[in-house]
């Protein structure tokens, strides 16, 4: 029968412990048959080998010659099992009975679990001895709740940096791809190290606390003798950070690592500090020095065998990072306790504190990370909806990270909170270097190929689903010109569903949305249901939000300025563009008929003009002038910015408006919209009257912040603005109710999502260890393919014909926006 797990058991002179133990695996209620026990002896000089062959004649002895530490031991033993895992248990710890099936069980629950780290408690099971690892950044592993009493405040599973050496579960044949524990370190810190590599190389690690084993604490520790375990704890801490960090954290972490391993040899013992005058140049002798402390030269010692051992260390730090495939920013928080000190000492603490102020520590690991937002609209005073959600979103961002965002021109606005930069070719790579995240929108990745190819955590903004606004904004055009620029959307949509690892969007209509479209790009796989059922950490909403302080009139902009609005007047504000998915023309029809028995509406348009100077004029735009002129409506009641509002001049026009409006036809554009302006009318606490059809005019209706008419009715227009200009106390409930929902919308609140990704950015579950160069290739294959098939369909003009198409296409897609 096949074997499913070999327990390897570890035995130096521990025949006092041994029947325990082995006892304990006797009376696993898994199948006795499935499973084997490994008796490895590292070179006991006591009868621990024959009491285990006389008196537990079903395990399986490895006798070694010699004590080879806990590493060589274990591995030797994982060598000479036969299990298609492993799993792990100090000979000085006995197993609850589910030992075995809780533990095994963890590897159901994702593909991706290598390692699966047991609850441990101590020997009378009132105190935890683990409960999942932590790690400080010069390389001192830690024990989560470690001497705390055990109330069930760690039974709840979860991801964890290592699992304990003393209990854990790996499948054997992993444990030896990856090199299974570094036999150097000898005791202490090689579960630390192969934790660590194994998230490095994209796997995951889980702390279980259902698979509980009861263990004598410090036993290791109490077998060396303090000065051995200060020389291992010193080495093998400085040899963990040298293997395992990218080249940019370790040039930040390395120096205050080392000078804090010389502090504490010095904390440890006060004879030194005693025996000289540490301020003076000579650093002279105040008394007699010969009492030099023992544990003092066996931290020092354990700092000079690492540069002894340099050599063959970066041996063993290149086969790290040559099969990384997560980035340190990805598992920083597994570490829970990068800036602890590890000793009381108030000495020590305050040198701590000022060596991690100092060299720029704290920044790297207190989360924050280094965030890239690229927009290609423009950024500046006069700035429309993708370049405001860009700014705010590095705007609030840089309140833990660090941010930069790229633009596609000088922006003539300087952030106070961020590093604000042109997006050309030329310096790009060097802000992808840079980056741990990179958030962009729209056409970018398509454009400039080496986004895609970084190997950056990339993360797509969809809050814009561009690919249906095409199919109204184009729909006057010749079919040839719009069956190109569909395929061009599509390809570019496609690349990016592909190939990201993380997509926000703007409402959970939109989210049900894209994902049928990640379903149909094969996302929505076992590899990404498997972390996360809810798909939460694949795409989440994000949608507009609002300054989080309340908008200022500044000065009066409209009311007594504009020659035909009165001071008393009532004004309606079509606050932004007029484009071709919008109904403008409705709105202005239902004014005029309004007009007739109110004077005083006024109905103003915030912006014709575009402020990206790539984006024509639309046809939308040009009929409203047309109909408001027709109707003899403009300078009356219907007016018309010709420019646009700068972004930080809005909220006079907000506040000096009654009504905020938004109108659109019915189409598949509007059922997945978010109307951006609409917003703004919140911010300003204005009651609306929008078109239904979209997700804020279902939160209009529930909330009860305006009133909602069908599209296309002019009669339902009509009556809305009636009862708003004539039911005043109506108009107040409203603006009351939007009071109450400002608050939930603001820039922090709706940008909680994205900042969680960023506080902990992961690539996604299917593309771990994935080349992004795939984007291009994928492209050409599909290319190839196609031709292949006009080929076969129509012969060499039916491929000349295609692909002149598809060069029209990109052709087309060099002049968007983008």
């Amino acid at each position: 029968m096949r074997v499913d797990i070999s327990v390897v058991v570890l035995n130096y002179n521990g025949k006092q412990f041994i029947d325990a133990c082995l006892r304990s695996l006797a009376e696993q209620t898994y199948d006795a048959d499935r499973f084997e026990v490994v008796f490895v002896d590292n070179g006991s000089s006591d009868d621990s080998v024959a009491h285990v062959k006389t008196n537990w004649p079903k395990a399986r002895v490895l006798q070694l010659t010699s004590n080879l530490g806990f590493a060589g031991g274990i591995n030797a033993g994982v060598k000479f099992s036969k299990g298609v895992y492993v799993a792990l248990i100090n000979n000085d710890a006995r197993a609850h009975p589910d030992w075995l099936k809780q533990g095994i069980a963890g590897f159901q629950k994702s593909q991706d679990v290598a390692m699966v780290g047991s609850k441990i408690l101590t020997l009378d099971g009132k105190t935890i001895d683990y409960a999942g690892g932590a790690l400080s950044f010069y390389g001192h592993g830690f024990k989560v709740g470690v001497n705390e009493p055990d109330e069930g405040q760690y039974d709840r599973p979860g991801e964890t940096l290592f699992a304990s050496g003393c209990a854990l579960f790996i499948p054997r044949d992993l444990f030896l791809e990856v090199g299974g524990f570094d036999e150097d370190y000898f005791a202490f810190f090689e579960d630390v190290d192969l934790g660590w590599r194994l998230w490095l190389m994209g796997h995951r690690v889980l702390y279980e606390p259902s698979s509980v084993v009861y263990h004598r604490h410090h036993g290791t520790a109490d077998a060396l003798g303090q000065e051995r375990e200060r020389f291992l704890l010193e080495r093998n801490a400085l040899m963990t950070i040298l293997k395992n960090y990218q080249n940019r954290t370790l040039d930040t972490a390395l120096a205050p690592a080392m000078m804090l391993a010389i502090e504490r040899a010095l904390t440890y013992s006060s004879v030194e500090r005693q025996n000289y005058d540490l301020a003076s140049p000579e650093m002279a002798p105040v008394q007699d020095p010969q009492n030099v402390s023992p544990m003092t030269i066996s931290h020092l010692l354990g700092i000079s065998e690492v540069s002894r051992q340099m050599p063959k260390i970066m041996q063993k730090r290149a086969f790290v990072q040559e099969r990384r495939k997560r980035a340190d920013s990805e598992i920083m928080a597994l570490f829970q306790e990068s800036l602890r000190p590890n000793i009381a000492d108030p000495q020590f603490g305050e040198t701590f504190a000022q060596l991690i102020s100092q060299t720029g520590v704290d920044k790297v690991f207190r989360g924050r990370t280094r965030v890239l937002v690229i927009t290609g609209d423009t950024v500046s005073s006069k700035m429309a909806g993708p370049a405001i959600r860009a700014w705010e979103m590095a705007t609030e961002l840089s309140r833990k990270h660090e941010v930069r965002l790229l633009v596609v021109k000088a922006a003539d606005i300087t952030p106070k909170t961020f590093t604000l930069d042109v997006l050309n070719d030329a310096t790009l790579p060097d802000h992808l270097d840079w980056a741990d995240v990179v958030i962009f929108q729209g056409f970018i990745m398509h454009h400039r190929p080496v986004v895609g190819e970084s190997g950056k955590i990339l993360v797509a903004d969809l809050y814009d689903p561009f690919h249906l606004e095409n199919l109204e904004m184009f729909r006057e055009d010749d079919a040839g010109k719009r069956n190109n620029i569909f395929e061009s959307d599509l390809e570019v949509i496609t690349a990016q569903l592909r190939n990201c690892d993380f997509f926000i969007c703007a409402s959970e209509k939109q989210r049900d949305f894209w994902l049928g479209q990640l379903a149909g790009s094969g996302r929505l796989n076992p590899h990404v249901y498997d972390r996360d059922p809810t798909l939460r950490s694949l795409i989440d909403v994000v949608p507009f939000g609002l300054p989080s302080e309340s908008p200022i009139h500044g000065k009066n902009v409209l009311k007594g300025v504009i020659p035909g609005i009165g001071e008393n007047d009532k004004v309606v504000l079509w606050g932004g563009g007029i484009y071709n998915w919008f109904d403008p023309l409705t709105l202005i029809k239902a004014v005029g008929r309004v007009a007739q028995d109110h004077p005083e509406i006024k109905l103003f348009f915030m912006g014709l003009a575009h402020p990206n100077p790539d984006v024509p004029e639309m046809r939308m735009a040009t009929q409203a002038r047309n109909l408001a002129e027709e109707l003899d409506l403009v300078g009356s009641h219907v007016f018309f910015n010709e420019g646009w509002v700068p972004y930080q001049e809005r909220s006079n026009y907000l506040l000096e408006a009654d009504i905020g409006v938004s109108c659109h036809l019915e189409h598949i554009e509007t059922t997945y919209s978010y109307r951006t302006r609409v917003l703004d009318y919140f911010w300003a606490e204005l009651p609306v009257i929008v078109t239904r059809g979209d997700a804020l005019s279902q939160l209009v209706e529930e909330r009860k912040l305006g009133l909602t008419v069908s599209p296309g009715s002019v009669q339902g227009f009509t009556e809305a603005l009636t009862r708003m200009l004539e039911e005043e106390e109506l108009a107040r409930e409203f603006k009351l109710n939007v009071g109450k929902l400002r608050p939930e919308l603001t820039w922090g609140q709706i940008l909680r999502p994205l900042d969680g990704f960023c506080s902990n950015p992961q690539r996604a579950a299917d593309l771990l260890g994935i080349d992004r160069t795939g984007v291009r290739i994928s492209s050409r294959r599909r290319l190839i393919g196609r031709m292949n098939a006009a080929w076969e369909e129509g012969g060499p003009l039916l491929v000349l014909r295609r692909a002149a198409g598809y060069l029209n296409r990109h052709l087309i897609n060099r002049h968007r926006l983008g």
